[in-house]
């Protein structure tokens, strides 16, 4: 079953059964780290990722109720309050997900016991080892993982099971405040680092080398579904057309996930419409590969990030680019502690203002300094977690 030969057996757990940029970069770079050892990737159901990741994904629950594992790794993101119902509804096609949406609770409870040998509850991606008695004392490490959209102990039954199961982790890092300060009132110990993707920068420097910048600039633009349907085409596009006036840089849409509940590409396809209606000379378009490396490899070589997505910044952030977040918590309370110079919530009528200030920020040589070392600082915590208990 395991993936890779050589060296202790290592479960990698994730969300990696779905489009979604940054879970698929967690999968890629620890593996790199894991490079010694045996590596299986572990998701809530099984897929085949192997044209976006190189490898087939295995339900995770299966392989510890089969095999023994010398540890199990979970990296990472937003997992803390996702139980297997909330996964299954981002997992599945459009198709196979409106049916999942539209079945009783106990229809939803019977298909995830059949693909996933879990409850609609369970922690989706926190494996509960005191089910499998080949597994009870297997050492669990999660990397760089999210805590803060779960609740309080008590508040939630599908929380409780994800508590008492993070109870059992041999190391916990969380990557922002808010989740150090619930893992600090759930009784947790937990060690607060940066996301593990700011050490892109160290591990794949040639993602910065490529195409000529000055003789075709660009900068990327991503958006959530919810934020498109908020702001209208019409809107980003007279935005994106304002900036690239400004700068001279044309603009590059970026979908930082296609699973379900993330982005759309038809959404971004009115956008690509409504810049060429405005200015029908302006070469805009939308980045056709999935492959994570590629996709970080758009970031590292562009002028200026603008987008929802978290590791969209972070990425951007290793590589010492300018940087602007439009509205999300996520990113809003990650940044708050980490990346505090480049702006933030923003909206799509203060956008260019803000692009300005992140073009000039990233000019400053304290900003670029902190960036580098908090790339370090990621990869060194990654490999001491490595070290320490493999």
């Amino acid at each position: 079953m395991s993936e890779i030969s050589g060296g202790p057996n290592v479960l990698l757990v994730g969300a990696y059964e779905r489009d979604n940029f940054g879970d698929l970069l967690f999968f890629q770079l620890t593996r790199e780290y894991l490079s010694d050892f045996r590596v299986t990737a572990g998701s809530i159901i099984g897929a085949d990722m192997t044209g976006l990741l190189g490898t087939m994904v295995h339900p995770h629950n299966s392989l510890l109720a089969r095999e023994r594992w010398d540890a199990i790794w979970v990296v990472g993101g937003e997992v803390g309050g996702v139980s297997a119902e909330n996964a299954l509804t981002m997992s599945l096609n459009d198709s196979e997900g409106g049916v999942f949406d539209r079945v009783s609770a106990i229809g939803r409870d019977a298909i995830l016991s059949f693909l996933a040998d879990s409850s609609a509850i369970a922690p989706a991606y926190f494996p509960q080892l005191s089910r499998f008695s080949l597994n009870r004392d297997t050492p669990l490490i999660i990397n760089s993982v999210g805590l803060a959209t779960m609740q309080p102990q008590g508040a939630s039954d599908s929380d409780d099971l994800a508590i008492s199961a993070l109870r059992g982790a041999t190391a916990l890092h969380v990557r922002d405040p808010a989740s150090a300060a619930f893992a600090a009132d759930a009784g947790l110990k937990a060690t607060l680092g940066p996301d593990m993707v700011h050490a892109i920068s160290i591990l794949h420097p040639e993602l910065g080398n490529g195409s000529d910048p000055e003789k075709d600039p660009y900068f990327l633009f991503q958006a959530n579904a919810n934020l498109i349907g908020a702001y209208g085409a019409e809107a980003i596009a007279q935005s994106l057309v304002d900036i690239s006036e400004t700068t001279g840089w044309r603009p590059v849409l970026f979908l930082a996930g296609v699973a379900r509940h993330h982005d759309r590409s038809d959404q971004y396809d009115e956008v690509i419409r409504a810049i060429h209606q405005t200015a029908p000379s302006l070469h805009a378009m939308v980045i056709s590969t999935r492959n994570p490396l590629e996709l970080a490899g758009w970031i590292a070589r562009s002028q200026l990030w603008i987008g929802s997505s978290l590791h969209g910044r972070i990425i951007a952030g290793s590589f010492a680019k300018p940087r602007v977040s439009l509205e999300n918590r996520k990113v809003e309370t990650y940044a708050s502690k980490w990346d505090v110079e480049f702006p933030t919530k923003v909206g799509i009528s203060s956008m260019t203002d803000s692009v300005s200030v992140a073009i000039s920020k990233a000019q400053i040589d304290q900003n670029v300094r902190d960036s580098v070392q908090l790339s370090h600082i990621a990869h060194d915590a990654t490999q001491n977690l490595v070290r320490t208990f493999l």
